[in-house]
């Protein structure tokens, strides 16, 4: 049994040494561990075959190697808590001296003096004092790290890999010591026993200790963060009650290989072994929940919260309703104090704060620009996680610097330490982003990989309940066009009537009357365009799509400006960055959007200026529309501007800043826009004017999806 478990520690250690560098081969600190692992499954490989009758020459690989432990533990501590500008710890280069010569010197002369004294000679006893001395230079550099940090939940962290590291170390001495007070093994004694009396009367907890720590460290590496404890120990509690069951039914089936038939025992103990392993895995998901509440119950916490909203997405009839599901379970699980969602808002282009649970000191952020903060998640990354992203800019990992900079600033900003994407495909759709209880590191990576996989889930009930609610404002916008066609019909008549009554009482009068009455007919036809407008605005969008050049679209729409006139001091200009190929859109309705641009620019510059229309190539913003290429149609004006507070509410029907408007053009001309799968957007700066820009995508839209999108841009 002794070389059984020294040999599986030896394949673990080894089979970590190759695995773990393969994640980044450049990584200082994933090399490290290599060097340690390895050095610890050459140590054990050693000791497995010292075990064995005959093989004692190995005892030297054994010891050899193990004298190389301190010093590769104590080079992976330097390397995981380095600092950039810190200098490196002066004790790895004396250790780096010492050990070769130590090693050396004690092969040479346990071989040469000693070779026949089976126990505890001289060079044995100062190789000992050596290798277990040097240990407490990594034990207290743990301690030195661990009084020099301010975070309480890092020092804990800590404190338990130091733990760890001194219950391998001691367990491993006082196993040593008792191997060179203990019996010598003679030639009366039998194979099977021979590796029992050289291990000693102690069984081979050091090893089993080394291999936890060994796994703790592997654990750090993989998710580049100290793991609390508690997971682990709930972990391997669930294992080992597992393993005991597993030993308590095989033990008690293997009672029967002592009758007359053993073959008939051994089935026994086999088919015993299969039923348990066919029930393991219910069995399993029980263990981790009896040892999570014991060992882990924060963690349990967790995963049973996420476990109810999973359940509790189903009866959501609206994104506000799973968005107030979510956030109040998690905020009233007690693990995350502030928790908030983002999704992607079309008509600001940005990522927008649509809820949020818990209370913070300061205001929150309400919008997040889609570069660079999505760029992490369209580039395959599955969360977020801050103190990840902290210890990767020390590093200087992670991409780019400055947009990992900018990354780390708006999860500040959000008082987040973790965000999982919600993803449509490969676009990002939102974000759950959540605060822990704790100082800097409140999630482990199973939380985390939990997360993830309730925002997944998330999504698919997000574009759902989208496309329900776009279902909805089409049966409202039809509703709207019934009701808009018999309004029409009920006003027009009416306003006929007074006009022509008007233009009756208007012939042949002078004076203050015939002033009076012509005010009457221009407030009627203000009124009729009114009307047509709000037709216009809620009937259901017709495209008739044509193969137009976009120069030829312009230099119309140009010429139609110049013969009405150009106010006066107005310069109008026309610009082409490219030819493009002949674009598909309907010419009427695209340069009516154009014209209505370009006379709210001339309407801004009273005083005189210039009206620039010019064209490029670029892509749409939207992530739901892949960022597809497409022409951008620019109408830029020198005018007064547009005021911050009003730039949000252009494209709402009936808001104005004009005493004379209607409050429809805008929101007509966007309509015409987002039916052709495009975009209309706006900037402004006040006193210096306002840009407004056009995106059609190159690829034209199907009748249906015409259809839709100007059912739903209203």
């Amino acid at each position: 049994m002794n070389i059984l478990l020294y040999a599986l520690a030896t394949i673990a250690a080894g089979a970590l040494a190759v695995r773990v560098p393969l994640g980044d081969r450049e990584d200082p600190v994933r090399r490290a561990f290599a060097v340690f692992t390895s050095v610890l499954c050459v140590t054990y490989f050693g000791f497995t075959l010292y075990l064995l009758p005959g093989l004692g020459a190995f005892k030297y690989l054994h010891a050899g190697a193990g004298a190389f432990l301190p010093l590769a533990l104590l080079v992976f501590v330097d390397r995981f808590f380095w600092q950039p500008g810190a200098p490196r710890d002066p004790r790895v280069r004396t250790l780096t001296v010492a050990t070769p010569l130590v090693a050396v010197a004690y092969t040479v002369v346990d071989a040469a003096f000693y070779r026949g004294v089976p126990r505890a000679s001289i060079p044995e006893v100062v190789l000992a004092v050596y290798v277990f001395g040097a240990f407490l230079v990594p034990l207290h550099r743990l301690w030195e790290l661990h009084e020099s940090t301010d975070h309480r939940l890092e020092r804990a962290r800590i404190r338990y890999l130091a733990a760890l590291a001194g219950l391998a170390i001691g367990f491993s001495g006082v196993e040593a010591l008792a191997r060179s007070l203990g019996g010598i093994p003679g030639a009366e004694v039998s194979f099977w026993a021979f590796p029992a009396v050289v291990q000693g009367a102690l069984p081979p907890l050091g090893a089993i200790f080394a291999s936890i720590f060994v796994y703790f460290l592997y654990q750090i590496i993989t998710v580049y963060r100290l793991l609390d404890l508690a997971e682990i120990f709930s972990r391997l509690a669930a294992v080992s009650v597992a393993s005991m069951l597993l030993v308590l039914i095989d033990a008690l089936s293997a009672a029967s290989l002592l009758g007359d038939y053993p073959i008939h025992g051994t089935f026994q103990v086999f088919l015993a072994s299969c039923l348990f392993l066919l029930a393991y895995d219910p069995l399993r998901k029980q263990l981790e929940t009896w040892a999570g509440r014991i060992l882990n119950r924060r963690g349990q916490l967790l995963q049973e919260t996420l476990r109810e909203l999973d359940a509790a997405m189903v009866r959501a009839l609206s994104i506000d309703g799973l968005a107030h599901e979510m956030l109040s379970r998690l905020v009233a699980s007690g693990r995350v104090p502030i928790a908030s969602i983002f999704l992607w808002d079309e008509e600001r282009r940005t990522y927008r704060l649509v809820a949020e649970r818990g209370t913070r000191e300061e205001p929150p952020i309400m919008q997040v620009a889609r570069q660079p903060f999505t760029d992490g998640f369209t580039g395959g990354q599955r969360a977020y996680v801050r103190a990840v992203m902290v210890r990767q800019k020390a590093a200087r990992q992670g991409g780019r610097p400055e947009d990992a900079e900018a990354r780390l600033r708006l999860l500040l900003a959000m008082n987040a330490d973790v965000v999982v994407p919600f993803m449509s495909g490969e676009v990002v759709i939102g974000w759950l982003a959540l605060r822990g209880e704790e100082e800097l590191e409140s999630f482990t990576a199973e939380e985390i990989a939990r997360l993830v996989h309730t925002a997944t889930r998330a999504s698919v009930f997000l574009e759902n309940l989208h496309g329900f609610e776009k279902l909805k404002e089409e049966s409202r916008l039809a509703a709207l066009g019934t009701m808009a066609a018999g309004l029409a019909h009920e006003i027009r008549n009416p306003l006929a009537g007074i006009k022509g009554a008007a233009q009756y009482l208007q012939a042949g009068r002078e004076g203050p009357d015939a002033e009076m009455v012509r005010v009457i007919v221009d407030e009627v036809d203000r009124l009729n365009q009114v009307v047509s407008q709000f037709l216009d605005y809620a009937r259901p969008m017709q495209l008739h799509l044509e193969e137009a050049d976009v120069a030829a679209l312009i230099g119309n729409v140009v010429g139609v400006i110049n013969a009405q006139g150009l106010p006066p001091n107005v310069v109008l200009r026309e610009e082409h960055a490219l030819v493009r190929p002949p674009l598909p859109v309907d010419v009427v309705k695209l340069k009516q959007v154009l014209l209505n641009l370009c006379q709210n620019g001339l309407q801004a510059m009273k005083s005189g200026g210039t009206l620039t229309l010019h064209t490029r190539v670029g892509r749409l913003r939207d992530p739901k529309a892949r960022y597809a290429p497409a022409v951008e149609l620019v109408v830029e004006d020198t005018g007064v501007g547009i005021a911050v507070e009003d730039l949000d509410k252009l494209f709402v029907p009936f808001f104005t800043t004009r005493h004379d408007g209607t409050g429809l053009g805008l929101a007509i001309s966007r309509r015409i826009v987002q039916a052709h799968g495009g975009e209309l957007d706006v900037s402004s700066t006040v006193g210096r004017g306002t840009t407004f820009t056009v995106r059609i995508p190159l690829s034209p839209p199907s009748v249906e999806d015409a259809r839709v999108r100007s059912l739903a841009a209203g």
